[in-house]
């Protein structure tokens, strides 16, 4: 079976779309959470997720839309929840607050396990590729071990088991201003990056048009940028 992987869309559905023709050919694809956020395109993502029948967990930005004190969010997290919460279709935020905060499957006998952040902090924890503690991960039963959250595509084996991010198809962070998905092949048990064209310009027209920060622009020009605070987004 080829498993198609994606994570982190943040509501940009021309990155979404470019990522799927990548996986047109993938007998299921899975999101690691973070449909919403940021971008403006959040009823259209979920219309393509419903097209294609994608399995997602929720990601941090989509747990803000249930959370009830703002107050302590910065600008740019506080504006894209209010303008979340302002257009979403009720089906749609009643699809994120059914969905879960991880997934387990087995798919011909590889058991796959899915997070946002990581097995121990589900929501919020970043495990980068130079994560210093991979060797925990051999608490965790499972063969192929999704994570997303970091913007970063990361391959990283750990004895027999496999951990793997997609990086993001909606705002990727890693030098490479394309967005960002992932093929898994369950015969051969690898994993490989796809990157794929869109057109950013309709998605940083809709950052000015609703008022959105700039840097939401800026990251998606120069996902390179040394000096980002990814926290701060």
């Amino acid at each position: 079976m080829r498993l198609g992987i994606i994570s982190d869309i943040h509501s940009n559905v021309y990155g979404l779309n470019s990522v799927m023709m990548e996986l047109r050919n993938c007998d299921t694809i899975l999101c690691a959470g973070d449909i919403t956020g940021y971008y403006a395109f959040v009823n259209e993502v979920f219309e393509v997720l419903d097209r294609y029948d994608i399995q997602f967990i929720r990601g941090n930005h989509d747990e803000y839309l249930f959370q009830k004190d703002t107050s302590a969010y910065g600008p740019i997290k506080k504006r894209s929840v209010e303008y979340t919460e302002e257009v979403i279709f009720k089906e749609n935020l009643h699809e994120l607050r059914k969905a879960k905060l991880q997934y387990n499957r087995t798919i011909d006998g590889i058991k796959i396990k899915m997070y946002h952040g990581s097995p121990w902090n589900k929501l919020e924890e970043y495990v980068y590729p130079d994560y210093p503690d991979f060797e925990r991960f051999n608490e965790i039963e499972a063969d192929l071990i999704i994570l997303g959250h970091t913007h970063h595509p990361m391959i990283k084996r750990v004895g027999d088991m496999l951990i793997v991010n997609p990086g993001s198809c909606g705002q990727p962070r890693d030098r490479d201003p394309r967005a960002s998905c992932m093929v898994f092949d369950s015969e051969t048990g690898k994993a490989a990056i796809r990157r794929a064209k869109y057109d950013m310009k309709k998605v940083c027209e809709s950052v000015k048009e609703n008022g959105f920060d700039s840097k939401l622009v800026e990251v998606l020009e120069k996902p390179f940028k040394k000096d980002w605070d990814e926290t701060s987004f």
